[in-house]
């Protein structure tokens, strides 16, 4: 008999552990992983973090930008904490990364013809005509890409004390051959700045870089 207890109440321990871990495994996937693999938008894996010049940068936002009716890149906007206004971004220490996603092909003398119209709409007509040596050298380093196409990355960052600095796919752009270390102006990179959050850039795009609207994490349907 207590043989018989013994076996019963092992029995009884076993179904209590598989109803707990049944119970278990269904409340899983209402429950957020810290690591999940981060975010997608139009097929573009966005991390959450990533490291750029030294620092960590967090995901501030991401959105499609369009040039009439096509899907430009996916923009994402790294920073070292999470702001949803314009003014606090402008104003933050540290690395910021503009990242571009291209979506689709285009030439050097598209790239550069798109900058220089958005960079004019985001300045005042006085910054224009203070800056106009450094568009023309920003200019210069889009016309050495030559084209960009769909998969190209295209990061472009502000690092305090150093300036602002290029990179597709990973390479620092050139001006004539040589490499540019950085471009150490910082209204430019304001500007630029202006181009993806400011009153004169599409409200969709700003409101997604901002973290205004949600992003769709990566593997959702």
């Amino acid at each position: 008999m207590q043989e018989d207890r013994l076996t019963e109440g092992s029995l009884d321990l076993r179904r209590r552990q598989l109803l707990a871990g049944a119970a278990g495994a269904a409340l899983m996937p209402w429950v957020p992983s810290a690591q999940a693999a981060g975010y997608e938008l139009e097929g573009v894996e966005l991390p959450e973090t990533v490291t750029a010049h030294g620092q960590r940068l967090v995901l501030n936002g991401a959105g499609v930008r369009k040039r009439g009716y096509y899907k430009a890149d996916v923009t994402a906007l790294y920073l070292p904490e999470k702001r949803t206004t314009p003014e606090p971004i402008y104003r933050l220490n540290g690395v910021r990364r503009i990242q571009l996603n291209i979506l689709r092909e285009f030439t050097s003398s598209t790239i550069s013809r798109i900058f220089i119209a958005d960079f004019k709409q985001a300045a005042t007509p006085e910054e224009f005509k203070r800056l106009i040596s450094v568009v023309g050298q920003i200019g210069a380093v889009y016309a050495n890409v030559k084209r960009v196409v769909k998969g190209d990355v295209v990061n472009l960052d502000w690092v305090p004390g150093t300036g602002w600095m290029a990179f597709h796919n990973n390479r620092p752009l050139q001006i004539e051959g040589e490499p540019i270390s950085a471009i150490n102006n910082e209204l430019a990179y304001q500007i630029y700045l202006r181009m993806y959050i400011g009153e004169a850039a599409p409200e969709e795009l700003r409101n997604a870089l901002l973290g205004l609207t949600r992003l769709p994490r990566a593997g959702e349907a």
